[in-house]
């Protein structure tokens, strides 16, 4: 009688899924302070971006370990990120108070939709690119290292638009995948992998404009 070996593919696929609930879970955890966000997104897209090239190993600690490496630049793009939607909430809830209807409403939301399309686009981007970041000479500081990333970040999101819909489009069904879900389901999905694979995805439509090439 002859030996079963697991297929080689089958045990990659949850080889991966595994380390993909890992990070998920680290992702999670250390976003939880807010303030840490930014740093926790770099790190995400730094080993996730090693997991579609097929590089590295040890995801989470490696993980850990990226959690103190240039994330200055990243922190303060985070918290402008967060003021920016903090602003684009007020001013949705502004426009309800002030029962604003038909035509005028119907521009305002389309101003904030493109608004909020563009400032999802850059994100994307903005930590795609941190995430290669590899450090500045010792004179530079965080504020120039996150003006040059957005600075870069901005132009791809219009240079490549096919390639920044898409990975938006990623963004937005995992959201409404949170939202739509019961609290029961949701919150383990959360928690468990579903911001980790989002990045993947992402990382796998941004990996060609990047110059990256797919891991076999």
């Amino acid at each position: 009688m002859q030996a079963f070996h697991p297929d080689s593919k089958f045990m990659a696929a949850f080889n991966l899924f595994a380390d993909i609930v890992i990070v998920n879970m680290l992702l999670v955890v250390t976003s939880l302070p807010v303030v840490t966000g930014g740093a926790a997104l770099r790190s995400a897209n730094v080993v996730i971006g090693d997991m579609v090239q097929g590089k590295g190993s040890r995801y989470g600690l490696a993980f850990i370990r990226q959690l103190t490496v240039e994330w200055k630049a990243s922190t303060l793009y985070w918290l402008g990120l967060v003021a920016a939607c903090l602003l684009l909430v007020y001013q949705q809830f502004v426009v309800f108070q002030a029962g604003v209807s038909g035509v005028a409403l119907t521009i305002i939301q389309g101003l904030a939709l493109a608004g909020a399309f563009i400032i999802a686009g850059i994100s994307v981007w903005f930590f795609a690119l941190a995430s290669l970041h590899q450090g500045e000479p010792k004179e530079d500081n965080a504020g120039r290292t996150m003006t040059r990333i957005s600075a870069t970040a901005v132009q791809c999101t219009f240079r490549y638009l096919g390639y920044t819909v898409a990975a938006v489009a990623v963004l937005v069904a995992a959201v409404i995948a949170v939202v739509k879900l019961p609290v029961a389901v949701s919150i383990p999905l959360v928690f468990f992998v579903l911001p980790a694979v989002a990045i993947y995805l992402i990382r796998l439509i941004l990996a060609l404009p990047l110059g990256q090439e797919l891991g076999e």
